[in-house]
């Protein structure tokens, strides 16, 4: 089953989440002093932040941070630096206000907030090995404020710790259980721990919240997909990429255009490949060449031919030697499969195989051919030399099989077929297999 490109990403903190009212309740009220846990606060430290109190409640940020930078206790109060600090985080100031949070830390290095605060402006420059740092230590400290927990669930999933993540996320929701964040946090987590159901009861929640948020299509696509819903998928990946302004990524567009395939539409399919590989940031070339290979798996040669034009105008240059082969070999048996140029198709493959032996797909692509040319001792030769490789060995045996069913070899079509059996077995090839023992039984 396909799967959606980026799923195994986090969802990104809404452009909202800084701005929410929870958010600001729980970062305005680090102003507030604590002084059970937390430095205590001087008399001339606690007359300086009053004194800053009416600029702060009139929004007069600067003034209030000129006054007290001003201040010679600025360098000297873990207090003051640590005020300095929030007002630089508000104003986006993150540098400095990281510096600030320092100060304060090494003034007082259990200042539980400033651990905290600290913890938000690395989260906010995506450097999670120190902000989970400082988030679990305010957590160690007695923080059980919802935006902590939050953000460290967010952290968790960037490391892949999917069931850590989501006790985080619970606890996140102890005291903001209607906060949209958490809910889709929560609801990524369940999929990565395949609670499929759950998680998409829940994003449906989540987007009727917040229904102008692609993130979240994409994330329900990515679940739908893994419970087979390929319909209901397509519908969400059509809607982002209807969104406009780059909501699809080039990635999600060949994505999209394998699901109109398996559908059987390469008419929709079409525009989506070409689109994504004009696009200014293009997919990867492994996953160009994977939507090519999937245009020649469903043997549609006329795009099949398209698709690899427009890959070799849009990766010039592939400097992965593995990547160029997989473009070659596809490009062959384009050549092949078409009837447009099988020979040169062949010539390609051959000079694949010479270079590289153990390319087990190019080996039995070429001795496909070869049977077809009727040169069977050659096209035998190939095939086994592919089934001593691990990766083709199945595929290897099976096409032996076929070789000596036209060969009129069919007891050693059926000894290829167990071979195949033991490797992967299914009831298609246990009934072919029946037929062709049938043959060799009604010949001797």
């Amino acid at each position: 089953m396909a799967t959606l490109v980026g799923a195994v990403d986090p969802l990104p903190l809404s452009s909202q989440y800084w701005k929410d009212a929870s958010f600001l309740k729980s970062f305005n009220g680090s102003y507030r002093i604590n002084g059970r846990i937390e430095p205590t606060v001087t008399g001339e430290e606690r007359a300086l932040l009053i004194s800053i109190q009416k600029l702060m409640a009139d929004g007069k940020r600067e003034e209030a941070l000129k006054k007290l930078k001003e201040s010679s206790l600025a360098h000297s109060s873990a207090a003051i630096a640590f005020n300095i600090g929030n007002i630089e985080f508000e104003l986006g100031r993150l540098e400095d206000s990281a510096k600030s949070y320092q100060r304060a830390l090494e003034k007082f290095p259990n200042f539980r907030r400033a651990h905290r605060n600290l913890g938000f402006v690395y989260v906010r420059g995506n450097h999670w090995e120190k902000a989970m740092k400082e988030l679990e230590e305010s957590i160690r400290l007695g923080d059980m404020d919802a935006a902590t927990f939050g953000q460290l669930a967010y952290g968790r999933m960037q490391k892949e710790q999917f069931a850590s993540a989501l006790q985080a996320y619970r606890l996140a929701q102890v005291t903001q259980p209607e906060n949209i964040d958490w809910k889709a946090g929560v609801a990524q987590c369940l999929q990565y721990l395949q609670r499929n159901e759950e998680a998409l009861a829940l994003i449906d929640e989540v987007i009727r919240a917040r229904p102008n948020e692609p993130s979240y299509y994409l994330l329900q696509a990515s679940i739908q997909l893994s419970l087979d819903q390929s319909d209901q998928a397509i519908t969400n990946l059509e809607l982002v990429r209807r969104l406009g302004q780059g909501k699809l990524d080039a990635e999600n567009h060949l994505l999209l255009a394998t699901l109109h395939l398996r559908a059987g539409s390469s008419r929709l399919a079409r525009p989506l490949i070409l689109t994504a590989l004009k696009m200014k940031e293009k997919p990867p070339v492994s996953a160009a060449l994977n939507a090519l290979e999937f245009v020649t798996q469903v043997r549609d040669w006329k795009l099949a031919r398209e698709v690899a034009d427009a890959i070799g105008a849009a990766y010039p240059k592939m400097e992965d030697a593995k990547l160029t082969q997989k473009k070659q070999r596809l490009g062959a048996l384009i050549d092949i499969d078409s009837g447009e140029a099988p020979e040169r198709g062949a010539k390609v493959l051959a000079s694949l195989v010479k270079v590289d032996p153990l390319d087990g797909t190019s080996l039995i692509l070429l001795a496909k051919y070869r049977a077809g040319e009727k040169r069977n001792q050659e096209a035998e030769m190939l095939l086994q030399q592919a089934e001593r490789i691990e990766a083709s060995a199945y595929e290897a045996e099976v096409e032996l099989a076929k070789l000596y069913v036209g060969m009129t070899r069919y007891r050693d079509a059926v000894k290829q077929l167990d071979k195949a059996l033991k490797i992967t077995p299914s009831e298609s090839l246990k009934s072919y297999r029946a037929a062709v023992n049938h043959l060799a039984e009604a010949a001797e």
